[in-house]
């Protein structure tokens, strides 16, 4: 029975969010104490910190284009209309905001920028310029924090948990041959795809995050090992999609043994099939198990 591993209270990503929004404040309030705007060097640090640097980049530049089109919409509404802002101003503002998002498949920057407008267009100030451009400042200086810290300390590094994947898709392996080679009975191979899915989500997570592993970076040999563990389950679906299995030559017979499955004495011989089939199987096997003891050198290696 397995333990299930206590989580810390306290999660790394936790403490790199807080550590970026208490230096953005610190930072905005040492050259301007007074500043108005420091709500969004804070707010730009929170959301711009991320699992990896290059998903905060991307939350970066998205809260950098949707405070610059709110800011641009809201410093013209007020330009325009210095003491109150209409209602009618306000909505349409917020509808050319969306429309414009859409035509540049800015989606993503839809809200941020309507809530940026609304704050610039309705909140009383002295100097429209100014706070234009200290929002927008605080922002960056925000962004640009949770970047480095994102950077810095702890970058984000899944290697372990694609060797915990890739262990796992090997262990399935044995007891899928074990049903249909000596059983004769198709196993269930559905504990493999989801486990497919989540290894190609790491591989590319790891991927992103390339230029902060070390210098002779081992990602050449984790591809490898996931191009090892889609060969083994390819060639176990070509096993199981045959109609009758062959008999099990000498030599994968051996290489079954060596992996602990129970096979008769005299091997499996007397099948009724024909030597076609005999031969298919056995060349999908080899395939298979040579994946299999390769994928197994490669993981010593990582």
């Amino acid at each position: 029975m397995k333990t299930k591993q206590l989580q810390p209270p306290v999660g790394l990503r936790m403490f790199k969010t807080a550590l970026a929004v208490t230096l953005s404040i610190f930072i905005v309030r040492l050259f301007a104490a007074e500043s108005l705007t420091v709500f969004y060097a804070a707010f730009g640090a929170a959301i711009a910190m991320d699992t990896t640097f290059t998903k905060s980049l991307m939350q970066g530049l998205t809260q950098l284009v949707g405070v610059f089109l709110g800011t641009l919409f809201g410093y013209v509404s007020v330009l325009l209309f210095p003491t109150l802002t209409p209602a009618w101003i306000a909505g349409l503002g917020i509808l050319l905001l969306l429309f414009l998002s859409r035509a540049l498949k800015l989606s993503f920057t839809a809200s941020l920028s309507c809530i940026v407008f609304l704050s610039a267009c309705l909140t009383p100030t002295d100097n429209v310029l100014r706070d234009s451009l200290y929002r927008l400042r605080d922002t960056s200086i925000g962004v640009g924090v949770a970047l480095v810290i994102n950077a810095l300390v702890r970058p984000y590094n899944n290697k372990k948990r694609i060797l915990s994947l890739l262990t796992e898709l090997r262990s399935l392996t044995p007891p899928a041959l074990q049903q249909i080679i000596v059983k004769e009975c198709i196993p269930d191979l559905s504990g493999f795809l989801p486990l497919l899915r989540r290894l190609d989500r790491e591989m590319e997570l790891y991927h992103s995050q390339r230029f902060f592993h070390r210098k002779h970076d081992d990602e050449a040999l984790l591809a490898g090992c996931k191009q090892l563990v889609e060969r083994m389950v390819e060639e176990l679906e070509a096993i199981c999609g045959m109609d009758t299995p062959g008999n099990l030559a000498k030599g994968n017979a051996a290489l079954m043994r060596a992996l602990g499955l129970e096979l008769p004495e005299g091997g499996i011989t007397g099948r009724k099939c024909t030597r076609h089939d005999t031969i298919v199987l056995n060349y999908h096997l080899e395939k298979l198990l040579t994946a299999y003891r390769f994928l197994g050198e490669l993981m010593e290696e990582a």
